[in-house]
């Protein structure tokens, strides 16, 4: 009987696992995040600009209504953004990722008119 002896794991050739190749988003995704973070930019910015980000300062009622028309504008173009990305994605997770969001800058919105309004009055 012949003994063979085997060489150590770390002198083979071959590797024992295979190595990480990251997968690429397509071009849809990227679409989607692309619109995701044009809703954000709509509902959080535009209306910072208008009103200030102290929520105890008064502001004209009109830029209150503009502001919160950029706000649910925004959080609308997010769910929809949050759709695609579902559609292109296949994810679900990647759907609550951006639809939770744009339900809290919805809700901010609302409370920022409420808390500007009954303070200019």
């Amino acid at each position: 009987m012949s003994t063979q002896q085997r060489p150590p794991a770390h002198d083979q050739e071959q590797r024992a696992l295979a190595p990480i190749r990251w997968g690429r988003p397509s071009g849809g995704v990227v679409v989607a995040l692309l619109i995701w973070v044009v809703g954000i930019f709509l509902a959080a910015v535009v209306p910072l600009l208008l009103l200030g980000s102290d929520p105890y300062e008064a502001a004209p009622v009109g830029r209150i209504g503009v502001g919160l028309a950029f706000t649910l504008v925004g959080s609308l173009i997010m769910v929809l953004s949050a759709y695609l990305l579902y559609r292109k994605s296949g994810s679900i997770g990647a759907a609550i990722l951006a639809f939770v969001p744009s339900f809290v800058f919805a809700t901010l919105g609302i409370l920022m008119t409420t808390m500007k309004t009954l303070y200019g009055q």
